[in-house]
Parts: structure tokens; C-alpha cells; sequence
């Protein structure tokens, strides 16, 4: 896992009245200014109606939404530290605290089709139409909490990646172990189809959705409850503040996936299974992106697999 990370964040209702009540004289004089941390209701009400637009309600958002800022990075803090500004100069006391949980980012990652002899049959593209290059800025499509890995391996479309999925390849003669499995998503969370496919003995997953913008769905892969796995139930204040867990600890050992994954645009994942061959798809799963599925897999083609955090 990537080390911790201090990050600056601020209190959800004063993120949200930034959204909401975005200042048009915070920078005037004349802004107004509540007069006290006590002021009746009516006060706040005139406050904020008197001191948002629809103009400055879009030059925020424009500030808070022109480059990502992933939890964690210098952006995230850009962004904080512009809301903050923005609280003060409008005389709302504010307050902060640093958090350190244990946050996942991807360092690379690669896909491509290869013929059985392992010569090279395609290239896989993992970028979005919104992403036309690596140097954009736009945050590589990942799943975070997987671990780095690599498998050179056969596919195997599992559609939702459910019990009775894996029960239908066990009747049509297909082995999930030691393959790739391309899963739909939609049924379950991520981490428990990926840890249902690890269970059944896969190398690696693949997850796609069916979106026809050539989106690509990111998220976490982390089992159980949200929050940061080495202080489940309590806050991660400060580097040295809280009480962690350990990642070798069994309990966040439960919660972190054994084999890594990556998501795909439904394009990429459109020509993976294309290229399927073996036992036919059940009717039932040809829809979307696996509209022209001919096979579930088989070993007609292999699938090189590499994701590094």
C-alpha cells in the first residue's frame, strides 16, 4: 500500500454552503458580514441571499471543478484552501483538521489481447474520451485498494460475476481458475465481486459497465463498511493522532482484495469479448457491451494483465 497522506479537510457544512452560497463581494467592502456567530436565523437567511448569484454560484464550481483533485494531492489541498479563503473573507469562522488515512492512487497499468503463442495481438486502450492523453491530468481509470500485479492469462466473461453466473460456467465445462475474468458491473459491490472471483480461483478481474459515453467507472474495491481500513470506526487525525491498525493486521487483511483489478470502458471491453471463443454465451447475457459475445472463453486468446500502484 502507498504511505499515508495528510490532507486538509474541512467540515461538510461549510463545503456545502460554499457550493451553495458562493460570495460576490468577497472581496468588497461592502460585503456583507454576519455580526455574530449567534445571529437568528432570518440573518443567515438575508446573508446569503444577499451575498450569491447565479454568476459567482458558476465561477466557484468553475474554480472547484477545472482540474481533478484526488483526496490526497497538492489539487485536493488547492481546492480546500480556496473554500476556506472564501468562508473567511465572507467572516465565517472556519475550522480545520488533517486527516492521514491510508489512501490507494495508480502508478500504471496496461491491457492487450495476445495470441496463444504470446505474440501480440492487440493493444487495449485504457484512456476515456475525456482523457485523450496520459498528461492531461485527468486521473487514470483505477480501483482503489487493488494490489499491483500481473497476470498473462486466458479470459473468461463471468457477466455479473454472481454465484449462479459461476454456477452456469461450471455446467457449460468452463474453468475459472488461473484465468481473467471480464465482469459486468451492476450486481453487488465491486469488492465483493472481486473477492468472489478470487474465491473461485481468478488471476485477475476486469470490470466494465455498459455506458455508451466511453466512461469509465472508478471506485473503491475494499470490502465491508466505507471509511480508512487501518481506523475503522474512529477518525484518522493527524499522522501520530489516532490509533491504527496495521495492514498485515488480519482484520484489514479481511477487507483488502487478494487479486488486483482494473475498470474498462465498455469499448475496450467490447473488443475483449469479441474475441471470446469456447462454449456460446447464454442468451440471457448478450446485451450491451457483450452484445456480440459469441463465446464465454475458452483459451483462444490470452489476456496480458498489469496494474502497478
Amino acid at each position: 500500500m502507498p504511505p499515508h497522506f495528510s490532507l486538509l479537510v474541512l467540515l461538510l457544512f461549510f463545503l456545502l454552503l460554499v457550493v451553495l452560497y458562493s460570495f460576490q463581494y468577497s472581496s468588497s467592502q461592502n460585503a456583507p458580514v454576519l455580526r455574530s456567530r449567534n445571529a437568528p436565523a432570518t440573518e443567515f437567511l438575508s446573508f446569503f441571499s444577499s451575498s450569491s448569484s447565479n454568476s459567482t454560484v458558476s465561477t466557484h464550481l468553475r474554480c472547484l471543478t477545472r482540474r481533478p483533485h484526488l483526496a490526497g494531492t497538492p489539487s485536493s489541498s488547492s481546492a480546500a484552501a480556496y473554500v476556506l479563503s472564501r468562508l473567511r473573507s465572507a467572516g465565517l469562522q472556519t475550522l480545520t483538521r488533517t486527516y492521514s488515512p491510508l489512501l490507494s492512487y495508480p502508478s500504471s497499468s496496461s491491457l492487450s489481447l495476445l495470441r496463444p503463442d504470446h505474440s501480440l495481438l492487440k493493444p487495449l486502450s485504457l484512456l476515456e474520451p475525456a482523457d485523450p492523453s496520459p498528461s492531461s491530468g485527468v486521473v487514470p481509470p483505477y480501483h482503489a485498494y487493488s494490489p499491483s500485479g500481473s497476470a498473462v492469462a486466458p479470459p473468461v466473461f463471468v457477466n455479473f460475476g454472481r454465484d449462479e453466473d459461476y454456477v452456469v460456467l461450471d455446467k457449460l465445462g468452463v474453468e475459472v481458475s488461473g484465468k481473467v475474468v471480464i465482469v459486468r458491473r451492476g450486481m453487488g459491490p465491486r469488492g465483493a465481486v472481486v473477492a468472489k472471483a478470487a474465491e473461485k480461483g481468478a488471476e485477475a478481474v476486469v470490470m466494465f459497465g455498459d455506458r455508451t459515453d466511453g466512461g469509465v467507472e472508478r471506485g473503491t474495491v475494499m470490502s465491508g463498511s466505507v471509511g480508512d481500513p487501518l481506523t475503522p470506526g474512529w477518525a484518522a487525525v493527524g499522522a501520530r493522532g489516532a490509533e491504527r491498525l496495521r495492514e498485515e493486521d488480519e482484520e484489514v487483511r479481511r477487507r483488502l482484495p487478494r487479486i488486483p483489478s482494473m475498470p474498462v470502458s465498455a469499448e475496450t471491453a467490447t473488443e475483449i469479448l469479441r474475441a471470446l471463443g469456447g462454449p456460446a454465451a447464454p442468451e440471457e447475457w448478450c446485451f450491451g457491451a457483450a452484445a456480440e459475445v459469441r463465446g464465454v472463453g475458452g483459451g483462444n486468446v490470452l489476456l496480458n494483465f498489469t496494474y502497478r500502484r
